[in-house]
């Protein structure tokens, strides 16, 4: 699917905080836990674990993606800037 970069941009940043989401079901949070007296307890995924991770991985990689692609087209995009930086950069002497 072709994007601007912008458009990629602001899908990436929602990625990223759906990536968040389920990195906290990955690590287990989402579970049922039950108790049978003090020492026994029964704890469920609520989500299938193997396929939160297959997720991420696939959200992780279009991130990837994007990133290298963003940064690829700035490297070869040139802009224009007024005054030198080699002169603004120079120490002040009398």
């Amino acid at each position: 699917m072709e994007y601007t970069i912008n458009a990629a941009m602001i899908v990436s940043k929602a990625l990223r905080g759906r990536l968040a989401e389920l990195s906290v079901l990955r690590q287990e949070c989402a579970v049922s836990t039950r108790y049978y007296g003090e020492t026994e307890k029964l704890v469920t995924p609520l989500y299938d674990v193997k396929k939160v991770d297959k997720k991420c991985v696939e959200i992780e990689n279009f991130l990837m993606a994007v990133d290298t692609l963003i940064k690829q087209s700035n490297a070869v995009t040139k802009i224009t800037v007024e005054g030198d930086a080699q002169t603004l950069l120079t120490p002040l002497t009398d």
